[in-house]
């Protein structure tokens, strides 16, 4: 759907139905700016990025942006998607908890840190709790963000 526009900018502006002039306007800033962070030619501030996603009702757009923006942060957030049914998500969400669970990765990893580190013995079930909390850290921003079902 709206996921395979330029940036998280656009995307959200686009599911909202506003030109970038009238996301402009209600934001407070020019359109130029709005053009100039949709092409890349500019980065938007956090303060900018915070605003954007209150006039889009876009709660997610900061962090999916600035994820877009930085390698940095593409290794320390998951790409999740956004807008997913709320059932569907959840069920995600519970099921990489439950996997966590398991696997019993607390006891497993109390252990392996008494002494301080991951020993060379240890390093592939670490590995293995790391993707296991991943898909979990993924299932949780999905769950965050998706889209709620209609109350009848």
């Amino acid at each position: 759907m709206y996921q395979n526009q330029k940036n998280a900018i656009q995307r959200a502006r686009i599911r909202s139905g506003l030109t970038q002039e009238a996301l402009a306007e209600r934001a407070g800033y020019s359109a130029d700016s709005v053009r100039a962070w949709e092409c890349g030619a500019r980065v938007a501030s956090i303060e900018a990025l915070d605003i954007l996603a209150a006039c889009l009702d876009a709660p997610w757009l900061p962090g999916v942006y600035l994820r877009e923006q930085s390698a940095a942060l593409q290794s320390l957030l998951p790409e999740f998607e956004v807008g997913r049914p709320l059932p569907e998500a959840a069920a995600e969400y519970i099921t990489a908890v439950l996997e966590l669970v398991d696997m019993r990765f607390d006891r497993q990893l109390l252990r392996m840190i008494a002494d301080g580190k991951v020993d060379d013995s240890e390093s592939e079930v670490f590995d293995a709790i790391l993707e296991a909390a991943g898909k979990a850290s993924k299932a949780y921003y999905e769950m965050r963000f998706a889209r709620r079902c209609a109350r009848g």
